[in-house]
């Protein structure tokens, strides 16, 4: 009875230590130095109206997200008419019901870290915004899903614009009507995705074949974005889509079954693309007429990465997919400093280390740093 007693004790000890214990790991990349809610005690919002409160106030919060929050009240995707635009032209028009909340994120003020308990953490209806200015957010571990998937337009799961240190770390996102991340137009600064699920497997398609196309958008200006670990699948397009003035490194992520294309860089973004597996991916990068700057390692420019960089670079991987081609050497000489604490992954090991440790649940194997996307391959 003794020993029944102790182990019970601890294992009661150990819950309320990882209940209260916050955000896992430190951020990296672009986004050193993120701190969030930093060291305010940790504290669950009981309902969806102090939840709200606590995310747009002006007090620095650790938020543990341990149960859904659901906001809803009420084979191609149809658009939801916002602003009276003419950009569907001549399709007909249809009379639908559609959930109001997840036209507009919950605005989440600065010095935030939103972290989701176990696997529970669930945010149903309703999106995040950060903008105005907003600086210093964690968000981690928590899914954020039904946001009108059948409406384009239907809303959007996380949204920066005008925003500094931001960290995106084992989130998931799933059954969303627009994009499940998008930056811009205003400077997004430095921002780091990492170890994250977006999940395209929907049955209201804009590309009519159950496969998500609005997925990741980069319109910000001046935005300095590591984009690391991620699990991107079950998509159509975007994914991402980078314009304007940025730097995007992606590495270590596994993009599976994209039946349309990956990455579109355009309009002088500079994307640096190594150690990335692409599994039937038709178009890994698109080509554009006015195209960004892109510098995708490939085992032939792999030294020319090596020497400019003065670091070793990891060569991508292509698996039953079209071609990845661009060695834009102006993207490696004005890379800009501040994207710390990485370690890029040799791609073999990228496909176990992802599905391992992307999307909710999954904080126990990794600290969300860098260790999360250079962990070894699991036995």
């Amino acid at each position: 009875m003794a020993l029944r007693m102790s182990l019970v004790t601890s294992l009661t000890l150990l819950s309320a230590h990882a209940h209260a214990a916050g955000v896992s790991g430190t951020a990296f990349g672009f986004a050193s130095g993120t701190t969030g809610g930093s060291d305010a005690t940790p504290a669950t919002p009981s309902d969806i109206s102090q939840l709200s409160e606590w995310l747009t106030d002006s007090t620095p919060r650790v938020i543990l997200i341990d149960k859904e929050f659901n906001y809803l009240g009420s084979a191609g995707q149809n658009a939801i008419d916002l602003d009276s635009s003419d950009w569907c032209g001549d399709y007909p028009s249809t009379s639908c019901d559609y959930d109001k909340e997840a036209l507009n994120g919950i605005a989440v003020g600065s010095n935030k870290s939103i972290v989701g308990v176990g696997s529970a953490g669930v945010i149903r209806g309703k999106g995040l915004r950060l903008a105005n200015g907003v600086k210093n957010v964690i968000i981690q571990n928590v899914h954020i899903t039904e946001l009108n998937p059948q409406y384009i337009w239907g809303g959007d799961a996380i949204t920066l614009d005008g925003t500094d240190q931001i960290w995106i770390d084992h989130v998931k996102v799933s059954l969303v009507g627009r994009q499940m991340f998008v930056s811009g137009y205003e400077a997004s600064g430095k921002v780091t995705i990492s170890n994250s699920e977006f999940d395209g497997r929907t049955s209201w398609s804009a590309s009519c074949d159950d496969h998500h196309y609005w997925t990741v958008l980069g319109y910000g200006k001046d935005d300095q974005v590591t984009f690391a670990g991620n699990y991107i699948h079950h998509t159509s397009g975007r994914s991402p889509k980078l314009e304007f003035n940025s730097y995007w490194h992606a590495y270590n992520n596994y993009w599976h079954n994209n039946t349309g294309h990956a990455f579109d860089v355009v309009k002088e973004t500079k994307a640096l693309i190594e150690g990335n597996v692409f599994s039937e991916v038709n178009t890994p990068s698109e080509t554009d007429s006015s195209p960004g700057e892109t510098f995708a390692v490939t085992s032939s420019d792999k030294s020319t990465c090596d020497s400019i960089l003065g670091r070793a670079c990891a060569v991508n991987s292509l698996e039953s997919s079209g071609e990845l081609s661009a060695s834009d050497e102006s993207v490696l000489s004005s890379w800009p400093s501040g994207e710390s604490d990485i370690t890029v992954l040799d791609a073999s090991k990228v496909r176990a280390s992802v599905l391992a440790n992307a999307g909710v649940g999954k904080l126990g194997g990794s600290s969300g740093a860098s260790n999360a996307v250079t962990a070894s391959a699991p036995t």
